[in-house]
C-alpha cells in the first residue's frame, strides 16, 4: 500500500556494465567504524540499536504519515539503502539503494487495547530494543501506536547505529519533522536510482579497481611519510614530544577508568527502559554558578542517582567507570555515518554533595575533551573491520568496558510536528553494548527528555532505580536555587520475561 510503484530503470553492476561511474552516484562505501557496529548486531549483547519515542498530541492520518516518511526516504538516501557485503571478508560492505524498497516493510501500525497508556508504549519499546532489524532491508523501522486513552499517539522510530550516530540521526530526523503543524508539502522528491548488486559483483569490482587503489594508497603514504620526515627534521624535539603526548593520551583512554561497581556486574540480553523529563532552563541555572555545562549537570544527575541506588542496595562505591560519546564532526562529513569518540573517566559517585560532584565532573570532562587521541576508535576501525570476525570479536571482548554510557544530543529549540501532530515528548534510547546502562538525553522546545536503557541483570531493583533517578536529578537541579521544578517519577517498562 505504501511502497514505490513507479520505479526508474535499475542500475545493474556486472561484468558487462559500465558500473563504476554510475554506482558512485547512488551508493556509498560503508565506513570501517560503521562496519564494526553493523557486524556487532549479530550478537544480542553487542547490538547497537537506536530507538526514539515521539509522543504526539493526536494520532496522525496514516496516509499523511506514510507520505511524510516516503519523502524522507527520498531526501535522506541512507533511509533507502541496504547493506550488501562482498563475498570476500577482507572487503568492507557497501550501502546500496534497495531496488525493492517498500515502505510497508518499514512503517507499521499498532492500536493498543482500549484505555492504553504510555506504559504500553514503553513496554513495546523494550521489545523493540532487543530485536534485530532485518539486515536484508534498509536498517530502520517506524511504528505508530494509537488508541491511547487521552487521545495522544506515539511513533517509535528504530534505527541501526550503523546508519548514523546521535548527531547524524538528528539530521536524518530533520527530513521527517516540520516546524509548522499544517505546512503545505512541496513537490515530492524524485526517486533515487535503485541498484541491483550482488556480493560477488562488489568483490569483482573491488578487485578490478584494486591496482588503482593500491597505487593511490602508496602515493599517499609516500607523501605522508615525506611530510612527517620534513616536520621531524625541522623541529625534532617538538615532533617527538607530540608523539609521546599522543601515546600517553592513548594509554589514558584505553586503560580502565576505575573499578566496576560490584552491584552492576550482571549482564544479559534482557532490557528495561525508563523515561522522564526536565526543564532545560533548570539544568542551565544549576550549572551557572560552577561554570558547568548542561551536559555536566546531566552527568551529575546520573552520578547522584547512582549514588542513591548503590547506597540503597548496600554496595556503595566511590567511583565507577563511565564513557561519554563526543561529536568529532568538523562540518564536511555527511549526515549519515558515525563520527564520534568517547571520553572515559571515573564518575565521582560518593562525593559529599551534588555541588562537589558537579565541579569534579566539569573538570574531568574538560580534561577529556583535550585528549589528543580522542579519535582513537576511528583510527583503529579500518584495521579491526578487516580482521577475521573471530579475531576482531576477541579483541573487542578484551577491551575494558565502562559500567555506564551517557549521551546527550541537542534537538530543536522550536516545536516539532509530524503529519499535523505536535511532538509533545521525544524520548531517546541508546544501545547497551555490554554495559549496565545507557543514558540518553534529547532536548526539544526547552525540555530535556531522558531515556534510560538498562540491563535487567545489572540493575535488578528497577523500582528502586527509578526512584533513585527522580531523587538524584531533583537534588542536582536544586543547585539552581529558587524555582526548582518538581520532577515526576520516571515511567518504567514492565519486567521482561526471563
Amino acid at each position: 500500500m505504501y511502497g514505490c510503484t513507479n520505479r526508474p530503470a535499475r542500475v545493474s553492476i556486472g561484468p558487462m556494465s559500465t558500473s563504476s561511474a554510475r554506482r558512485m552516484t547512488s551508493s556509498r562505501d560503508m565506513q570501517a567504524f560503521d562496519t564494526l557496529l553493523f557486524r556487532g548486531e549479530k550478537h544480542p549483547r553487542t547490538r547497537s540499536m537506536l530507538v526514539a519515542v515521539c509522543v504526539l498530541d493526536r494520532a496522525p492520518d496514516h496516509g499523511q504519515l506514510a507520505e511524510r516518511l516516503e519523502r524522507a526516504s527520498r531526501s535522506a538516501l541512507r533511509l533507502r539503502q541496504k547493506v550488501v557485503s562482498p563475498s570476500l571478508a577482507l572487503l568492507l560492505p557497501s550501502w546500496i539503494v534497495d531496488p525493492d524498497f517498500d515502505l510497508a516493510h518499514h512503517l507499521h501500525f499498532t492500536r493498543v487495547r482500549r484505555g492504553g497508556t504510555l506504559q504500553d508504549v514503553l513496554d513495546l519499546v523494550q521489545q523493540e530494543v532487543a530485536i534485530r532489524l532485518d539486515p536484508a532491508l534498509p536498517l530502520w523501522q517506524a511504528r505508530l501506536v494509537d488508541g491511547l486513552r487521552d487521545g495522544t499517539a506515539a511513533l517509535i522510530i528504530k534505527m541501526s547505529h550503523a546508519v548514523a550516530d546521535g548527531v547524524g540521526t538528528q539530521r536524518l530526523f530533520d527530513t521527517i519533522f516540520e516546524h509548522e503543524r499544517d505546512k503545505p508539502p512541496g513537490p515530492m522528491p524524485e526517486l533515487p536510482v535503485p541498484e541491483d548488486v550482488t556480493p560477488e559483483e562488489l568483490t569483482r569490482e573491488a578487485l578490478d579497481s584494486g591496482a588503482v587503489t593500491l597505487a593511490r594508497g602508496a602515493l599517499g603514504l609516500w607523501r605522508g611519510l615525506a611530510g612527517i620526515a620534513g616536520t621531524v627534521a625541522a623541529s625534532p624535539r617538538q615532533s617527538w614530544q607530540a608523539v609521546r603526548e599522543y601515546l600517553a593520551s592513548v594509554q589514558r583512554l584505553t586503560r580502565s577508568q576505575g573499578l566496576p561497581a560490584p552491584a552492576l556486574r550482571g549482564r544479559s540480553a534482557r532490557r528495561r527502559c525508563a523515561a522522564f523529563d526536565m526543564p532545560l532552563d533548570a539544568l542551565k541555572r544549576a550549572g551557572k554558578a560552577s561554570g558547568a555545562s548542561v551536559n555536566d549537570v546531566y552527568l551529575c544527575g546520573i552520578a547522584t542517582a547512582l549514588h542513591r541506588y548503590l547506597d540503597a542496595v548496600g554496595m556503595p562505591v566511590a567511583t565507577l567507570p563511565i564513557a561519554v560519546p563526543v561529536n568529532l564532526r568538523r562540518g564536511h562529513e555527511p549526515d549519515a555515518g558515525n563520527y564520534f569518540g568517547a571520553i572515559g573517566f571515573a564518575l565521582p559517585v560518593a562525593a559529599a554533595d551534588p555541588g562537589e560532584r558537579l565541579v569534579a565532573i566539569r573538570d574531568r570532562m574538560r580534561r577529556g575533551r583535550d585528549e589528543s587521541a580522542l579519535g582513537l576508535p576511528q583510527a583503529l576501525a579500518p584495521l579491526l573491520a578487516r580482521l577475521p570476525a573471530p579475531v576482531a570479536d576477541e579483541l573487542v571482548r578484551r577491551m575494558p568496558l565502562p559500567d555506564i554510557q551517557a549521551s546527550n544530543v541537542a534537538g530543536s529549540a522550536q516545536p516539532l510536528y509530524l503529519a499535523g501532530a505536535r511532538v509533545l515528548r521525544f524520548w531517546p534510547f541508546g544501545p547497551v553494548p555490554g554495559v549496565a546502562a545507557m543514558f540518553t538525553m534529547h532536548s526539544l522546545d526547552g525540555v530535556c527528555h531522558v531515556g534510560v536503557n538498562f540491563d535487567a541483570a545489572a540493575i535488578t531493583r528497577a523500582d528502586l532505580f527509578a526512584a533513585s533517578l527522580r531523587r538524584g536529578f531533583q537534588e542536582t537541579l536544586a543547585l539552581a536555587g529558587s524555582r526548582v521544578p518538581r520532577l515526576q517519577a520516571p515511567l518504567l517498562g514492565k519486567e521482561p520475561a526471563q
